[in-house]
């Protein structure tokens, strides 16, 4: 296999290992990215998850810190003398200013409920106050008030004395504000919190009007959902509220929206009431900002890196291409031109040239070269080859075109030569050089036989010049050798009758 092949193949290789670590790397990178998406994606998920526990849990010990209260005043109740008295509505009234209980309440075992502003009224229909009259803690169904539109419940315990239910303490709660202190705590308040029963009524709703959009007390829950979102999960939904199960959903990306939604949501942990919390997906993503901010940069270091590799492979493909251009149209001993490029480089320049400027044809064969390789050996005689290509690189110009096209036979094209006798000096120039080199251990001093031959006057292509130029050489050899000979008509008339 030749040299110029080998390389092509190196090449080959080179590039393919290149193409491959990079398409590698870049399959690497689209894992890595798409695992971290999901991770960053898991990640917020189970942060909604946990936060809404935390949250759930958070409100129903707010919750029973006042039935704390609650139980506390109505155990000081029992121990006294009487129910509705002075001393217990002043106890009721100061339980209303130290606690976050809207309003306080004695309730008489027949419903009658004397309020700490003053205001008497029966509830003896309620449901709290049946519950606490059998002796149960009670949480009652919210209400919105008609005044500021606020959510509240009624927390009840019963008074007993000895083991009889006199009566119940009750007081007033704010749920909405249950729902706001949910939203402050998780993610920065961005979203909107909701508290809702199982079958989907709103019970208390907070949040900024462009996460809130239209909900209103009362409303469902999931007629909201299905009419606004285009989800197919909400019955999953559903049967987790009716179940008490936490539970996580992403929501379609509606008409009116940018981004898609976080549905979270837990039991409350009392009734039969759920919590839930909406937050833009990229909002809950928000705290692993930083992974993308890497991934970004890295992205960014690797496409910096890409460019320059292919850069690099660019360079290099070029580089080896014109390497294997150049093998390709060389010797591989001498360095000069092989046969095939010598013609091809001639005859370029000769259908460009202009027909009056006259150029010198050379074809020179080494004296005796069979004997040297007999005597010397052939590593020898390759190395006066390659001596010779040497002289014949440095004692021509660079513009004039020099080849090797057979075993110890080479071409000159000398460029713009003003006549015959000029060409002839030059070749009687370059064997007196010829004789001064010295190559390994050979004793005799190195010869060449010169055909000369002028273009365009005796031919205007490569193989008319090398066949008039190779009758001269064959003079050349036929009268002693080591001298050059010029082509003339004659000395082609002559041969042609030998």
């Amino acid at each position: 296999m030749g040299a110029a092949k080998k390389r092509k193949i190196e090449v080959r290789h080179y590039i393919i290992g290149i193409a491959v670590f990079v398409v590698a790397v870049a399959v690497s990178l689209i894992i890595f990215f798409l695992a971290s998406s999901r991770m960053i994606r898991d990640k917020s998920e189970d942060a909604m998850r946990e936060n809404l526990l935390r949250q759930s849990d958070h409100l129903v010990s707010i919750l029973q810190l006042h039935y704390q209260y609650l139980n506390s005043v109505a155990e000081e109740i029992g121990e006294r003398e009487g129910f509705i008295t002075e001393e217990n509505l002043r106890t009721i009234v100061s339980l209303q200013k130290n606690t976050d209980l809207d309003r306080t309440a004695l309730i008489e075992a027949d419903g009658t409920s004397h309020y700490d502003n003053g205001v008497i009224k029966n509830v003896a229909y309620r449901r709290y106050f049946i519950e606490g009259m059998n002796g149960k803690e009670t949480l009652s169904d919210p209400l919105e008030s008609s005044v500021d539109q606020e959510t509240r419940v009624v927390l009840g315990v019963p008074v007993y004395r000895g083991d009889e239910v006199i009566g119940i303490v009750g007081g007033s709660y704010n749920v909405t504000v249950l729902s706001q202190t949910m939203l402050n705590d998780t993610f920065g308040g961005v979203g909107y919190s909701l508290i809702v029963t199982a079958e989907g009524k709103i019970i208390a709703h907070h949040g900024e009007p462009v996460y809130q959009k239209t909900f209103t007390y009362g409303e469902n829950f999931f007629d909201f959902y299905s009419e606004n979102y285009n989800s197919n999960d909400l019955e999953r939904v559903q049967n987790d509220f009716s179940q008490g199960n936490q539970g996580l959903l992403e929501l379609n990306i509606p008409p009116q929206t940018e981004e898609s939604r976080y549905l979270a949501y837990a039991p409350f942990g009392m009734n039969d009431w759920m919590i839930c919390y909406v937050i833009p997906v990229s909002a809950a993503q928000d705290a692993y900002s930083f992974i993308g901010n890497y991934e970004t940069t890295f992205l960014g270091v690797f496409s910096l890196f890409v460019c320059l590799l292919i850069c690099y492979i660019i360079h290099i493909s070029g580089s080896r291409n014109r390497e294997l251009l150049y093998y390709a149209q060389r010797d591989s001993l001498t360095g000069l031109y092989n046969k095939k490029n010598t013609e091809e480089q001639i005859n370029a320049f000769l259908q460009e040239a202009q027909p009056e400027v006259h150029h010198a044809f050379f074809i020179m064969d080494m004296d005796c070269f069979k004997q040297i390789n007999d005597k010397y050996g052939h590593a020898t005689g390759d190395q006066a080859l390659e001596a010779f290509g040497s002289l014949l690189q440095s004692y021509f110009r660079q513009s004039d075109i020099l080849g090797r096209i057979g075993g110890d036979e080479f071409v000159v094209f000398m460029k713009h030569v003003k006549n015959a006798e000029n060409a002839s000096t030059r070749a009687k120039e370059l064997l007196t050089k010829l004789h001064s080199l010295a190559v390994g251990n050979m004793e005799r001093p190195m010869s060449a036989s010169i055909g000369l031959v002028m273009a365009p006057d005796e031919g205007d292509c490569y193989m008319e010049l090398y066949q008039k130029a190779d009758h001269a050489l064959y003079q050349a050899k036929k009268r002693g050798k080591n001298q050059c000979v010029i082509f003339s008509r004659e000395m082609n008339a002559k041969q042609a009758e030998e």
